[in-house]
């Protein structure tokens, strides 16, 4: 049951002496507490009394989503889940997940894969960090699974990374996925859907390559992907510092060379 701030200071104003506002907090043990200090005292003065007023002066201040995050831990997730608020754009994580994934895809081994029902577990707790962790654990084990794909797109949009989003919807739908109905109706990608390309993105056959880049022979894209993957990859270990510059252009030149 949800509970209401302006209740709780109420019954803290009212019964605070007796620590009703704490039984209505959830809080039995504040409750007891109260109660006890109330037959310890209720002799020399009446602290519990005092206390309340206190804490109905704290929960009258109180915002509420101050509140909802102390006492309404549900309600503070929904609302975290219904909030869309300015678009985010993260170009670099988008290009290390595509390499990523490409990479893996060419090593990977299908075997038994514990990280795909762990990340399932914490995408359904809420744990939306410790999901994508697991889940680019997963796609080393299972690269053309379908279900973790799907999943990483959801998350994603959860976490307004749309970027993101949209690459691991499109490869689950590359990979076959069928329930086209399912994209249109998941509350977790409600945030993907309201962005302003998804309509162009759902006519294209939910996919962002452009039509031109499809009729282009697949050896030069397949050429042209391996170079920039190759220079981003470059660029990455210059930008930690595990390459110096002169490093860095020999390295570019000898690319070029090929």
């Amino acid at each position: 049951m949800e509970r209401s701030r302006v209740a709780a200071a109420f019954i803290a104003l009212i019964g605070g002496s007796i620590g009703l506002h704490k039984f209505y907090l959830k809080d039995p043990g504040g409750g007891i507490f109260y109660i006890i200090l109330m037959f310890m005292t209720a002799r020399f003065f009446p602290l519990t009394a005092l206390l309340g007023i206190i804490d109905a002066i704290k929960l009258f201040s109180m915002s509420d989503e101050q509140f909802d995050r102390k006492y309404n831990r549900r309600r503070q997730k929904n609302r975290r889940r219904k909030s869309y608020p300015s678009q985010s754009r993260d170009r670099r994580d988008l290009k290390m997940d595509r390499e990523y994934y490409q990479y893996k895809q060419t090593v990977a081994k299908k075997r038994d894969n514990p990280f795909k029902k762990s990340g399932e577990k914490k995408y359904k707790e809420y744990d939306l960090e410790g999901a994508i962790d697991d889940f680019k654990n997963a796609l080393e084990i299972s690269p053309d699974n379908i279900d973790i794909h799907f999943n990483m797109a959801a998350v994603y949009s959860l976490m307004e990374k749309k970027d993101l989003s949209f690459f691991h919807l499109e490869e689950a739908v590359k990979l076959g996925f069928k329930d086209k109905d399912k994209i249109m109706t998941l509350d977790d990608l409600a945030y993907l859907r309201i962005q302003e390309e998804f309509e162009e993105f759902k006519n294209n056959g939910y996919s962002r390559e452009a039509k031109e880049q499809k009729a282009l022979p697949a050896e030069n894209l397949l050429q042209d992907d391996v170079l920039l993957s190759q220079l981003n990859k470059l660029k990455d270990l210059r930008s930690r510092g595990l390459l110096s510059q002169k490093e860095f252009n020999y390295e570019k030149e000898k690319l070029f060379r090929k």
